[in-house]
């Protein structure tokens, strides 16, 4: 929409400039008196043009630059000497019956307001707070606009928010990231592990680790298997793992839970990329379902945004997974993925891969460095 004001010696010839300069669409909004000038202007039109085309608006722009004026509003004279052209009755019978084209912008400007402060906390809708650094790099570290709501105002009337509300916020983080966490997941003889989750995630690297952990550390038997028939070389790949650890391998697809290399050691399977379509995720399903897993690994990358993975989420949701693993953390400060999906899916945190380019071992999660990270404060070790 384009408002614009238009001055003249009559009534009439100020309505020839609007119609010679908007056009016929053109709707007239007010028309007052003006003390007569040295030009000789005492008539004042203003009109819009709702729908503009782009040549209108470069014209109109245009004029308004050149125009002169004074107290605010914008004035086109005519040209001296000329005559003003008649006005047909039809633009001036519409020019009557304008709408109140100023109310109803104090009106949408009233409900825009509304809207943008609606899901704000109260905070941000008067002056800055101390809060307000903290709340920049929760949002920064990808936290999801709900945790950050919650912790905020909880943090608000901490006692030491007046004086030290960086350790306000940590104090609230660090028990609520342990309600998300369990640092002490461990496995026995007999366990079924499935881990599943979007292709570049770190399903087969993240089940390695594990599985050298395990033969390693724990002295533990660990048979390997794979439901993954789509990925090239990926029995393969599990086979080398299962050579290089002296662990058992058998086919996920005849898995039978009774025969003595099953019983005898924790499995841990892998599964293809998660599915996008419907009939391959159910076939999945069932073959998860038929190992009957006693613990399913849902594993993400901290690269994914809290966004996406949450709308992933929704569809593993079908494959019932009790746990998170999260890789690749060396490579971003954003940990908040890791935080919304354990506060969304009720899964929780069991495993870190954070070693440079994949290095290392799986390290449980720490809440106190979690709420470190997400804060951009110093952390230990790094």
């Amino acid at each position: 929409m384009i408002i614009k004001s238009f001055a003249a010696e009559t009534a009439a010839a100020a309505l020839k400039l609007v119609r010679r300069e908007m056009g016929g669409d053109a709707i007239v909004l007010k028309t007052r008196q003006l003390a007569a000038d040295r030009n000789g202007a005492r008539v004042e039109v203003t009109a819009c043009l709702e729908k503009a085309s782009a040549y209108q608006s470069s014209e109109i722009l245009s004029n308004r630059l050149d125009a002169e004026t004074f107290s605010g509003v914008t004035k086109t004279l005519p040209a001296p000497g000329t005559d003003p052209e008649p006005i047909d009755a039809a633009f001036i019978e519409r020019s009557r019956t304008a709408p109140d084209i100023y109310g109803r912008l104090d009106s949408m400007e009233q409900k825009l307001d509304r809207l943008i402060t609606a899901g704000q906390p109260a905070a941000q809708q008067g002056e800055p707070t101390v809060f307000d650094t903290i709340r920049d790099n929760l949002k920064d570290a990808d936290l999801s606009d709900d945790l950050i709501a919650s912790i905020i105002g909880a943090a608000a009337v901490h006692p030491s928010a007046a004086t030290d509300p960086q350790k306000a916020v940590h104090e609230l983080l660090v028990p609520r990231l342990a309600e998300l966490m369990e640092p002490g997941l461990m496995f026995e003889p007999g366990d079924r592990v499935v881990f599943v989750g979007p292709a570049g995630a770190g399903k087969s690297t993240v089940m390695g680790k594990v599985a050298a952990q395990l033969t390693v550390q724990a002295k533990t038997k660990v048979t390997l298997a794979t439901l993954d028939n789509c990925k090239m070389a990926a029995t393969d790949e599990v086979r080398r793992y299962a050579e290089v650890l002296n662990a058992s391998l058998v086919d996920a697809f005849e898995f039978n839970p009774h025969t003595e290399v099953i019983s005898d050691a924790v499995t841990l399977i892998d599964t293809p990329a998660l599915p996008a379509r419907q009939d391959a995720l159910d076939q999945l399903k069932d073959a998860i379902e038929a190992i009957n897993p006693t613990c399913c690994v849902a594993v993400f990358s901290s690269q994914m945004r809290t966004n996406d993975a949450l709308a992933m989420a929704e569809t593993m949701q079908t494959l019932m997974p009790t746990h998170l693993a999260v890789t690749m953390t060396d490579l971003t400060d954003r940990f908040g993925t890791a935080i919304s999906l354990a506060d969304a899916t009720g899964w929780k945190i069991a495993m870190i891969g954070d070693a440079p380019g994949g290095i290392g071992d799986i390290r449980p999660p720490d809440p106190d460095r979690a709420a470190r990270l997400l804060l951009k404060a110093e952390v230990s070790g790094d």
